[in-house]
């Protein structure tokens, strides 16, 4: 075998670009310019770089801006917040041409959520004192439609304070200071506190040849009050003040004080007039005359809550501006729904629930049991709408939550029907949540008693539930706190609170629910208060089911769908 020698082949040419020399121009006429850039454009590039670049720290990556969480603050805050945000707006509104400047970029802020469009709106319309009648000169103090005849329903139920001023157009009176219902008074079911400032008293000496005839303008003023106080029953304070030329031994004084008096209306005195005018020109027209301590008595930040709190400052009020042993507005219907054999809806201030009851009938039975108890089963099932509340969250049926309520909710109901009449059967209870704003579960508790009585369904007595809280939190170890009444949700989720239900007009519990923490020692003056409340919501209630039967025996049959409003009166 002959050995082939190896020979080195010849290398090919090479494909790679020859490098050209950067010293070498490449001529103009060359028919292969160089790629590659010379010196000065290299030299360009660097003298134009700035000098943060020639740098070798990292640069640093920006960090997005977080939003401040102010959902996150303590109620008391947030109305600091806010009450330094209006700060400068005026404490008296009345209708003038400024309030589109001074309060229409401001009241902006509502548009944020719902949560804060409730809040702005309650504390702007509730810390604001509102005029009934326009005293601005020209066009608005003319005007047929005041400026609570332009407010919203929702707006008026906020206000706290109204004014009534007295004395301009005191020869002739504006053709719109009358008290109609378009005017919006009986919407106002949060006043308080009416303040009436006289800027003149025509029945004087000076007015002599200049008044339209004597005492038609106090006889016009006396009937104007009688009026506002018709259209407001809850109305418990009247705030007289005055300019300095007039005194209350004049006729239009006089006159005003003794129909505050005969309405049995509580008498202040405001601190612009004073009223000096010595001991004779004090006269008591009423027992009831309280005589209001100059402001620098007041303490608010040192001063608890006391039991009677009619005689104290707006300051001492709650949130949604009642006092510590007040209800909600109470908004009751029964037989709702014509399909059911019992319906109701009810309204414990914002709170709505829908109830519909179905029995007593045959059980489902479940793997080839059921149905063989003495005693009819009573089944609860809630459902929960997703924009009921500020979070949105939809709940399934397995929600803890719900489970907790359903279960709290049949114990009590079945302990008080008498299951032992249906035996072999069901009793089935749907609840349907619209709107939360607290007191939940007593809210449930009070639309199944009512649907229950609709269905027909024998039972020992209403069971009527209510909540009572206390003033002060767990942390802050205050054991002479003082309870509340009917909290709304801004209340339970900085107090402590519990959950009770009474039979009837008795002292007997039927529940009591209690999910915070709170000293042994508060408990018995929150259940005290708790168990005074269910009898004034089984008052009501009772109101509801006899009106109802009372509709039904004149017209000779139950037409459903219909239904009884009724507000407690304080």
């Amino acid at each position: 075998m002959v050995r082939r020698v190896k020979v080195s082949r010849a290398l090919g040419p090479s494909h790679d670009p020859t490098p050209i020399s950067s010293t070498l121009t490449t001529p103009l006429s060359s028919a292969y310019p160089s790629t590659y850039a010379s010196e000065a454009d290299w030299d360009s590039e660097v003298n134009n770089l700035p000098m943060s670049a020639l740098s070798l720290e990292q640069k640093k990556a920006r960090r997005k801006a977080k939003p401040f969480p102010f959902m996150s603050l303590p109620s008391e805050l947030r109305l600091k917040v806010y009450d330094d945000y209006f700060e400068g707006d005026g404490k008296v509104i009345d209708l003038d041409p400024d309030n589109y400047k001074k309060y229409h970029k401001k009241l902006g802020i509502q548009r944020v959520c719902r949560t804060i469009y409730q809040e702005v709106s309650h504390y702007f319309y509730s810390s604001r004192s509102f005029r009934i009648f326009p005293t601005h000169p020209g066009k608005y103090f003319k005007t047929k439609k005041p400026l609570l005849a332009r407010m919203k329903p929702a707006s008026r139920s906020h206000i706290t304070s109204l004014e009534l001023r007295l004395g301009p157009g005191w020869s002739k009176p504006p053709r719109g200071w009358i008290v109609t219902p378009a005017l919006g008074l009986q919407q106002c079911v949060n006043v308080r506190r009416l303040l009436v400032m006289v800027e003149c008293d025509p029945s004087d000496g000076i007015f002599n040849g200049f008044r339209r005839s004597d005492g038609f303008y106090e006889g016009f003023c006396r009937s104007l009050l009688t009026e506002v106080m018709n259209e407001m029953p809850w109305l418990d304070t009247v705030t007289f003040d005055a300019w300095p030329s007039v005194k209350k031994s004049g006729a239009m004084m006089k006159g005003l004080l003794e129909i505050t008096a005969a309405n049995n209306r509580k008498i202040r005195w405001g601190p612009d007039r004073g009223w000096t005018d010595g001991p004779d020109d004090e006269p008591q027209p009423s027992s009831n005359l309280v005589l209001v301590p100059p402001p620098t008595e007041f303490n608010t930040s040192s001063t608890t809550m006391p039991l009677d709190t009619s005689t104290y400052s707006m300051a001492l009020l709650r949130v949604d501006g009642r006092r510590w042993n007040e209800l909600r507005r109470l908004h009751a219907q029964i037989r709702t729904q014509e399909a059911a054999d019992g319906s109701s809806y009810l309204e414990m201030g914002h709170t709505k629930v829908m109830c519909v009851v179905t029995g007593p009938s045959e059980p489902q039975r479940r793997g080839g049991a059921g149905g063989q108890t003495k005693d009819a089963a009573v089944n609860v099932n809630i459902v929960v709408a997703g924009f009921s509340s500020v979070d949105r969250r939809k709940r399934g049926r397995n929600d803890k939550r719900n489970q907790e309520l359903e279960a709290a909710i049949a114990k009590a109901v079945a302990a008080n029907l008498h299951t032992h009449l249906f035996p072999h059967s069901s009793i089935s209870i749907s609840l349907h949540v619209l709107s939360q704003d607290g007191s939940l579960l007593a809210a449930l508790l009070n639309a199944s008693t009512l649907a229950l009585i609709d269905a027909g369904i024998p039972m020992t007595d209403y069971i009527a539930a209510c909540t009572a809280g206390s003033t002060s939190t767990y942390a802050a170890a205050d054991d002479g706190a003082d309870p509340l009444l009917d909290l709304n949700t801004q209340e339970e989720q900085e107090l402590p609170y519990l959950t009770v239900g009474t039979l009837g007009l008795t002292d007997r519990v039927a529940v009591l629910v209690c999910e915070s923490r709170v000293q042994v020692s508060r408990l018995e003056g929150m259940l005290a208060v708790g168990v005074d409340g269910c009898k004034q919501v089984r008052q009501f209630m009772d109101r509801v089911v006899k009106e109802k039967g009372r509709q039904m025996v004149q017209e000779g049959a139950a037409e459903k769908g219909t239904g009884l409003d009724l507000e407690m009166e304080s």
